[in-house]
């Protein structure tokens, strides 16, 4: 991994040397507008901003999807009814939700929120109703020639069966997530890292636009490695526990 940084820096030095400055920073023009930013209040404002943001609403979307998703892959009628919804929510482009958000919430938190939480919604929809699908046919009919509640049919065999492919519709969620409101907050914000990326492109302050990027991809390091992969971890051991 960090010979992949490294030759990706490589990269990013050629090719700032091949056009203009105003079009691409240099790393180290980069590094030093990052340091201005995080050595104020604007760059951790704004970060804390976009990440309550980004939290709220992919607790929403995927909280939506997981549910959703477990009782459409339980009911083939509710999968059928839901069905639209899916579509729907996969196939209006992100800038069209975001735009039609600001027109029902106004600028600010809500649309922000509401554009991130239907944005993730089908991701982890699809993977948890995929996930209900591959459970063994064998394991639900012992449940239910056992009488299992449906309390006991959820936590002993649902869930373990699911925990694979939820975690990996979460990873992607997020990833998702993080793009999804930086889109809202460029469109619809007045605060945010997409806001901040916004004033500095038109003001052509390249520098500070890129350190903006090096933000947000700090930004999914940490969440990706500091959060989700030990809770996949943590989920994984779960699931062999319950099996």
């Amino acid at each position: 991994m960090g010979a992949g940084v490294a030759a990706l820096l490589v990269v990013w030095q050629l090719l700032s040397l091949t056009v203009s400055p105003a079009i691409m920073a240099s790393p180290a023009d980069t590094a030093v507008a990052l340091a201005g930013l995080a050595w104020g209040s604007k760059l951790w404002i704004e970060l804390l901003i976009t990440l309550r943001r980004m939290v709220v609403g992919l607790a929403v979307g995927a909280a939506a999807g997981w549910v959703l998703g477990i009782v459409a892959g339980v009911q083939p009628r509710i999968r059928a009814f839901f069905e639209p919804l899916r579509w729907v929510t996969m196939t209006i482009p992100a800038v069209i939700i975001a735009v039609l958000a600001m027109l029902w919430f106004g600028l600010g938190d809500p649309a922000v929120m509401f554009t991130v939480a239907v944005i993730v919604f089908p991701t982890m929809y699809v993977n948890t109703m995929s996930g209900v699908s591959t459970i063994d046919s064998r394991l639900t009919e012992m449940g239910r020639v056992y009488r299992f509640t449906r309390r006991l049919l959820l936590t002993e065999i649902y869930l373990p069966g699911i925990a694979s492919p939820v975690m990996a519709g979460l990873t992607l969620a997020t990833g998702v997530a993080v793009r999804a409101v930086v889109l809202a907050e460029v469109l619809g914000a007045m605060t945010g890292i997409g806001h901040a990326f916004s004033r500095a492109m038109a003001y052509l302050e390249t520098p500070e636009l890129f350190a903006w990027i090096v933000v947000l991809l700090a930004l999914m390091a940490v969440i990706e490695f500091g959060v989700l992969q030990p809770l996949k971890k943590r989920v994984m051991r779960w699931r062999k526990e319950a099996q």
